[in-house]
C-alpha cells in the first residue's frame, strides 16, 4: 500500500523516519469510524525497539472502532516552522498505514508503558512505575504494526 510522494525529494527513508518518530511524542490515530466515516484522535506514543506504541483507557469510542476493524493510520508532525520570507514551512512529518494490536502479554505492556515514564517522564520514575502497578489492568496498549510508513521532510 504504497503511494508515489508528489515530491519525491522530500521523502526519507525508513531509517530516517523511525529516527524522527523517537523524537516526537503526539500524533493522529485515525480509525473507521461509523457509517463509513473515518475518526480521528489525537494520542501520545511511544518508540519502543522501533515498534510504535500507544496507551488509552480500555473503553471508549476509538476502543470500539478498532475492536471491529483494527486497520489504521497514524500521522505526527514531529517538527514544524513557518519560513515567512519563502512562503512555505520547515518540517518532519510521518504517516503509518497499519493494524493496531491490543497487547495482552503483560510484559510487552508494561515495558510500552515504562517506556512512556523513562522517556517522557524523566525524574518521575518511581511515581510512573507506581501509577503503572495500579493502572496497568485498566489501561488498554495498542502496538501499530505497519504495512506502510512514509516519512517526510523539508528543512527549508
Amino acid at each position: 500500500m504504497e503511494h508515489k510522494m508528489h515530491k519525491a525529494s522530500r521523502q526519507l527513508s525508513d531509517a530516517e523516519t523511525l529516527e524522527i518518530l523517537k523524537k516526537g511524542d503526539h500524533g493522529t490515530l485515525s480509525v473507521q469510524g461509523d457509517d463509513g466515516y473515518p475518526y480521528s484522535t489525537p494520542v501520545n506514543y511511544i518508540m519502543v525497539a522501533n515498534k510504535l506504541y500507544i496507551h488509552s483507557a480500555p473503553y471508549g469510542y476509538k476502543i470500539e472502532c478498532l475492536e471491529r476493524n483494527t486497520k489504521c493510520c497514524f500521522s505526527a508532525i514531529i517538527s514544524a516552522k513557518i519560513i515567512p520570507s519563502k512562503i512555505t514551512a520547515a518540517f518532519e512529518s510521518v504517516i503509518m498505514t497499519g493494524n493496531a494490536v491490543f497487547i495482552e502479554d503483560q510484559a510487552e505492556k508494561r515495558a510500552a508503558l515504562e517506556a512512556f515514564v523513562t522517556q517522557k517522564h524523566p525524574g518521575y520514575e518511581d511515581v510512573g512505575f507506581k501509577m503503572i502497578d495500579k493502572q496497568i489492568d485498566k489501561t488498554a496498549v495498542m502496538r501499530i504494526d505497519p504495512i506502510s510508513m512514509t516519512g517526510k521532510a523539508y528543512h527549508g
